[in-house]
């Protein structure tokens, strides 16, 4: 897991690699680093990160499901608790709405990094096909 004063190459808006004029690859580091790593989680399956088993929010189990409380319920408690053991996020800053409308769940989440003032937002689409993060 990412922390604050780590350095990762710099993905695209499609999460892949980006490449700079230059043709090195940029980095990011501190909380842009650390924010890019929270959006991998939440798209990574738990067991498929070799390294570390326990990485990934495991959306891709939602898919094609029926909407219902419980559902909603698993897809709001496995953000959260994927957010709550970042320790750069304070705890009681973190915010997590599941909804479902034209067979999509729409789960919204806000949080504050310790050293910010500001929330920062992370929404995720899990649809009948795929999860996605929509950057705003």
């Amino acid at each position: 897991m990412t922390g604050l004063n780590d350095t990762d190459v710099r993905l695209n808006d499609e999460w892949a690699l980006t490449q700079a004029a230059d043709g090195d690859a940029p980095l990011c580091s501190g909380l842009d680093c650390l924010y890019q790593n929270i959006i991998l989680e939440a798209l990574t399956q738990p067991g498929d990160l070799f390294y570390d088993p326990a990485f990934g929010w495991g959306l891709y189990e939602f898919i094609q499901s029926e909407d219902d409380d419980l559902t909603r319920l698993e897809i709001a408690q496995r953000a959260r608790l994927g957010l709550q053991k970042r320790e750069v996020i304070a705890p009681e800053s973190i915010e997590v709405n599941v909804d479902f409308s034209d067979d999509v769940f729409r789960l919204r989440c806000s949080f504050r990094f310790l050293p910010e003032d500001e929330p920062r937002e992370l929404n995720v689409v899990v649809s009948a096909v795929g999860v996605e993060v929509i950057t705003i």
